[in-house]
């Protein structure tokens, strides 16, 4: 597995997951145990925003499709107006082509399904910060070799969490 170190020179990336259950906070959480993102999360639209307007510069958002106090849309909207605006990712139960279309005619960058395959998971977000660092101009770390792919996605696929 990769060595990450998370000293000052080389600090960890943090990230927003919105959902209103702890479940896809805990599964990335895990996922990327030991990686250089780290999730923060949050179960409402409400909380996003106050979070967002307080921390900033977050490279990537997690959205579910269905909030109890608003819309993925609403929250994609609001990230569009910020100086260096992250890329933003809809999870869903019912994740489809359709959701997916919906999505990315919105801005956002593509749409997880839930619960979080590792795999996936891992591709969409590398993907998501690479192009989130290569726009703004900040230098993303990512893991150098699969060792620490293939631990996740078997931890993964260990306690249930993953498709």
């Amino acid at each position: 597995m990769p060595r990450f170190s998370t000293n000052v020179s080389n600090p960890k990336v943090s990230n927003l997951v919105v959902s209103p259950g702890p479940e896809d906070l805990s599964a990335l959480r895990m996922i990327f145990a030991g990686s250089p993102w780290d999730w923060e999360g949050v179960p409402t639209v409400e909380e996003a925003r106050s979070w967002i307007a307080r921390c900033g510069g977050l490279p990537i958002v997690i959205c579910d499709r269905d909030l109890p106090d608003g819309g993925w849309r609403q929250l994609l909207q609001q990230t569009e107006s910020l100086a260096s605006p992250p890329k933003f990712i809809v999870s869903s139960r019912f994740a489809d082509e359709e959701l997916w279309m919906e999505v990315l005619g919105a801005g956002g960058h593509d749409v997880l399904r839930t619960p979080f395959d590792a795999g996936e998971a891992y591709r969409v977000v590398r993907f998501a910060s690479e192009a989130w660092h290569l726009r703004w101009g900040r230098v993303a770390r990512r893991p150098r070799s699969g060792n620490w792919l293939s631990k996740a996605l078997g931890a993964a696929s260990a306690t249930g969490s993953a498709c």
